[in-house]
């Protein structure tokens, strides 16, 4: 259990005035962080939507060095009859530690902390709130990425629609983002793909309107056009809408977001959650590129050693079959082919196996003289093993090269010319006879 300092920022009449200020605050909210609860505090018509049930869950730094983690919603006018909403705003100063224990995931901490009445609106609210006791994830940490979650995500919005949205987040101060989903649900898969030491330097709003007093680094986008295009004419905020981007869905330059595509697109939350959640005390934001181009290096020399590995089993499996099936096809050979004078488990065979796979996966990588190699020994290999012991190696490099080609189209966009024209030089020397 963990004591956090709290606040309630709305509109009050006291002996002073009658206005938005900080209504009531714990004593050890320090007054550096009592002045940007109130600087960041929302206002009449500051909610993005309207209606009774408009809220909004927000995160921010503080001074001190604590985050702001707060959720705005809408009450009655105290002491006005039923003459209009006021906006009424409950703020938790989370130390961060508190945060670490939740991956610095403010939504995953926000959720807990609601689930526990922490956002409960006060009908009283004392100067002089108390410290707000706030209970430790279980297992006393939170997992680095709610799989369940951004899978669930994945599959409603695509991998590319979610690397989008990590692309644009990262290259912009200020991003108003808008798709098929609410807000607050864009914004927790967002924090899902980025490290966890890098989730406080994205602050954001799933439910404020745009104020240059409250510089969030994430927002909803509005639903009115008229609301949209304003936004999009002010300085220093990009708009993204993912609904519509869909349907171009042009190439991803960020590496970082590459990284996450490759990833959502093979199905492999697990790995992205299992590299997450390794220790990187020094990681920021700014060097995530170099991280998702040693990783993307890293899943590509994975996925060759896997296919080769599968293909030399493929090599074996296909032997075995060669030894039974010989005296099938030896009453109807009137010349026997050379491969029916080889064994096919003879060191001999394998070696020249092998060296057809390396010349056909380094071809398939770019090498020049692999692929002049691979011209010179398949017709060899075929004249001295028959097709054979060769048809399901073929078919292995063909699946091979078909993934490559999954890979590098998205939407009909060639994303990475160079190795599809790798793949398809490797095929037209395999199946020349076609």
């Amino acid at each position: 259990m963990t004591q956090v300092e709290q606040a309630v920022f709305t509109w009050i009449r006291n002996d002073r005035a009658a206005e938005y200020q900080l209504a009531g605050a714990s004593a050890g909210l320090s007054a550096l962080d009592r002045r940007e609860l109130a600087a960041w505090g929302p206002r009449d018509n500051s909610l993005a939507e309207s209606g009774p049930e408009a809220a909004s869950l927000n995160f921010f730094p503080l001074p001190s060095g604590a985050y702001c983690i707060s959720r705005t919603v809408q009450t009655g006018w105290p002491g006005r009859g039923c003459g209009g909403r006021r906006v009424y705003t409950r703020c938790l100063a989370v130390p961060p530690e508190t945060l670490e224990r939740f991956a610095n995931h403010p939504l995953a901490l926000a959720r807990a902390a609601s689930a526990a009445g922490a956002f409960d609106v006060l009908d009283e609210i004392p100067d002089a709130l108390k410290p707000r006791d706030l209970a430790d994830p279980p297992g006393a940490r939170a997992p680095a990425v709610d799989q369940p979650a951004l899978e669930t995500l994945v599959r409603e919005m695509g991998p590319w629609g979610l690397a989008r949205l990590v692309e644009a987040a990262r290259g912009s101060a200020c991003l108003a983002v808008g798709g098929p989903l609410p807000a607050e649900q864009l914004i927790s898969g967002l924090l899902d793909c980025l490290p966890p030491q890098c989730r406080p330097a994205f602050s954001f709003s799933s439910g404020l309107r745009y104020a240059s007093r409250r510089p969030f680094r994430i927002l909803p986008l509005p639903s009115d056009a008229a609301a949209r295009e304003w936004l999009a004419h002010q300085p220093a905020v990009a708009v993204l809408d993912l609904a519509a981007e869909q349907s171009r869905r042009g190439p991803l330059v960020d590496d970082w977001a590459r990284l996450i595509e490759r990833v959502l697109a093979s199905a492999q939350v697990p790995l992205l959650a299992a590299e997450l959640a390794q220790p990187r005390p020094d990681l920021t934001p700014a060097d995530l590129p170099a991280m998702g181009l040693q990783l993307l290096e890293a899943l590509e020399a994975a996925t060759l050693r896997q296919a080769e590995d599968h293909c030399r089993r493929s090599h074996a499996a296909h032997h075995r079959f060669g030894k039974t099936g010989r005296g099938d096809t030896a009453a109807t050979e009137t010349i026997a082919l050379p491969s029916a004078e080889l064994d096919p488990e003879s060191p001999r065979v394998l070696e020249t196996l092998e060296a057809l796979d390396d010349a056909v996966f380094e071809a398939m990588g770019g090498s020049a003289e692999a692929i002049g190699r691979l011209g010179a020994l398949w017709p060899a290999v075929r004249t001295e093993l028959g097709d054979q012991l060769v048809s399901e190696s073929r078919e292995q490099y063909l699946r091979y090269a078909l993934s490559i080609w999954q890979e590098c189209l998205g939407g009909g966009v060639v994303r990475d010319p160079a190795r599809a024209i790798h793949a398809l030089d490797v095929l037209c020397v395999l199946f020349d006879e076609v």
